[in-house]
């Protein structure tokens, strides 16, 4: 059996990135797919990549799966504990949806090059919640490309991308610094993912994770989404946080 750390080194010092499979039940893949489709039915888009947001307080799966034992195990091996949650939402490619453009993940395409190798700033956790194939666009990476710490350059990209594939249920771990593409939806469904971010606490995250809260909801997560959300914030008599105190 791989282990964390195993994984961890694939991220870092590997190719920059870890398919883990069977993370979720064909069951629970397909009830978060179809949670996320109604949603789109409800608000469809002419744009042909469609994203939603506050889907933790929608649904008690959605809230799980940001603290996933086997994903978390990864990311802190990477990040530390001393982690927030950047961003959780769903990404939708509608049929004919084409590529969303050679990128490196937030926050490392807000800052100027050359970016800095340590500490590392950014994990993410793509989760399939369908078979990802070679036609319902299934992202591209450059395997190592972690370690160049540049902005991606569209003639190495296109010489060294791989297209990764996986089962529906599968989590794909990878570092921000890794530059990746989504690839073309040529079929005649929707392919829906959720793309997850994980960032040491000291940078501002990408999402509001309060947008479209619920008191309801958020009074069931456990003490470890609070943290990753930062609900456990208290007021303080001090105009100070001690600095012993986890934020």
């Amino acid at each position: 059996m791989v282990t964390a750390m195993e994984q961890a080194a694939a991220v870092t010092a590997g190719r920059g990135y870890v398919l883990i499979p069977g993370l979720l039940s064909a069951r629970e893949a397909e009830r978060a797919r179809s949670h996320i489709l109604e949603q789109v039915a409800r608000s469809p888009s002419r744009d042909q990549r469609q994203r939603l947001y506050g889907l933790i307080y929608q649904d008690p799966l959605f809230a799980e799966l940001v603290v996933q034992p086997q994903v978390l195990a990864v990311v802190e091996q990477i990040l530390g504990r001393d982690i927030v949650l950047g961003g959780f939402s769903a990404h939708v490619l509608h049929p004919g949806a084409g590529r969303m453009g050679i990128h490196v993940d937030y926050p490392y395409w807000a800052m100027p090059a050359p970016f800095p190798a340590q500490p590392i700033l950014e994990i993410q956790a793509i989760w399939l919640l369908e078979d990802f194939t070679p036609d319902n666009g299934a992202p591209y990476f450059v395997p190592e490309s972690q370690k160049w710490c540049c902005p991606p350059e569209p003639e190495k990209f296109a010489a060294h991308a791989e297209q990764i594939t996986g089962p529906a249920g599968s989590v794909l771990l990878s570092h921000g610094l890794a530059w990746h593409d989504t690839s073309e939806n040529r079929s005649r469904q929707p392919r829906v993912s959720l793309l997850g971010n994980y960032t040491p606490k000291f940078v501002q995250p990408l999402e509001d994770n309060c947008y479209g809260f619920e008191p309801a909801a958020a009074e069931k997560f456990s003490p470890r989404l609070q943290q990753l959300l930062r609900f456990n914030r208290k007021p303080s008599r001090e105009p100070v946080y001690p600095l012993w105190e986890r934020l």
